[in-house]
């Protein structure tokens, strides 16, 4: 299966670990669900700059969908692709595609961020200047 068509601006490259196998020869779904948290990781840490506080990082996983669409082996060449399309005044949609060297599509993602202050438990607006980063990365006013 190939991937459908997407403009990703962002991707990070994915170690398959011996111990991700399960007893069938292939990632279990958590395994798949640690990946994209990698490629969310990273997509971030682009977006920051390398400088997030993670301590204070304002934003949380609100909801996310997974479609497990090919299985994944010991021996594949991977890379999850992210991108966020929408930014709402207290929400993100992110969207994440894992493929294989041969551009198969393997698994994706769909989830939204809420703005979120840690210190109060509370939902916030998302800062513009994210709005401005983001917008860089994904090359398009957001």
């Amino acid at each position: 299966m190939k991937t459908e068509k997407i403009d990703f601006n962002h991707q990070n490259n994915i170690q398959i670990r011996f111990n991700d196998i399960d007893g069938l020869g292939h990632a279990n779904n958590s395994t798949i669900q640690e990946y994209f948290d990698l490629g969310r990781l990273g997509y971030f840490n682009k977006v920051f700059k390398n400088e997030v506080n993670w301590q204070e990082f304002g934003a949380i996983v609100a909801t996310i969908t997974t479609d497990f669409l090919a299985p994944v082996f010991l021996n594949d060449k991977l890379v999850v692709k992210t991108k966020i399309l929408f930014i709402g005044d207290k929400s993100m949609k992110m969207i994440q595609h894992i493929v294989d060297d041969k551009n198969n599509l393997k698994a994706t993602c769909n989830s939204v961020m809420v703005g979120f202050d840690p210190k109060t438990q509370t939902s916030v607006l998302i800062p513009d200047q994210w709005r401005r980063w983001i917008s860089e990365v994904e090359e398009t006013n957001l």
